[in-house]
């Protein structure tokens, strides 16, 4: 069960952009040319107004049932295929203090964040291990968050899980 954070790097300087002379924004020359070794010459040739966008490990669990489940359902609208889901700061959020919730009510903790049954998905007991996937859960969300300036559009979370 993996969380990256991606960040995308414009091709161009938008913040320096002129709006009324209308021409193109300038180059973002140093990140973009940087990030830009890393592809073959050429790759952005047909890509105009593109960006290059890096993906950085950020989260890691291992059969933590209960979190899987709730980026399942609060994130992918219930399907469970191994795909890439989409989520943002809030939902972070929203995780963070569910596991904050569910570990300061322990006997409520079933019902706050509930296990998920599935193939390799571990045990279904509310028990230490469910509360330390919990508490490594917000430790992980705080750090993250911490990383990010809340009002920074250019970054976006991907939770995947792989079996």
């Amino acid at each position: 069960m993996y969380l990256e954070m991606r960040k995308n790097v414009s091709k161009f300087d938008y913040a320096a952009f002129d709006r009324e002379a209308d021409e193109w924004p300038p180059p973002n020359t140093a990140t973009y040319s940087a990030l830009a070794e890393y592809g073959p010459e050429g790759f952005d040739k047909f890509a105009d107004f593109s960006g290059i966008t890096i993906s950085l490990p950020v989260g890691y669990w291992r059969k933590a049932n209960a979190i899987h489940g709730w980026f399942v359902n609060e994130c992918a609208a219930g399907v469970d295929e191994c795909q890439p889901i989409y989520v943002n700061r809030e939902k972070l959020v929203e995780l963070r203090d569910l596991c904050k919730s569910a570990i300061s009510q322990p006997a409520m903790a079933g019902d706050i964040l509930p296990p998920t049954q599935g193939f390799f998905f571990g045990g279904y007991e509310i028990d230490e291990w469910y509360m330390n996937d919990l508490e490594r859960t917000v430790e992980m969300i705080d750090h993250i968050l911490s990383l990010v300036p809340e009002d920074d559009y250019h970054y976006s979370f991907i939770y995947q899980a792989s079996w």
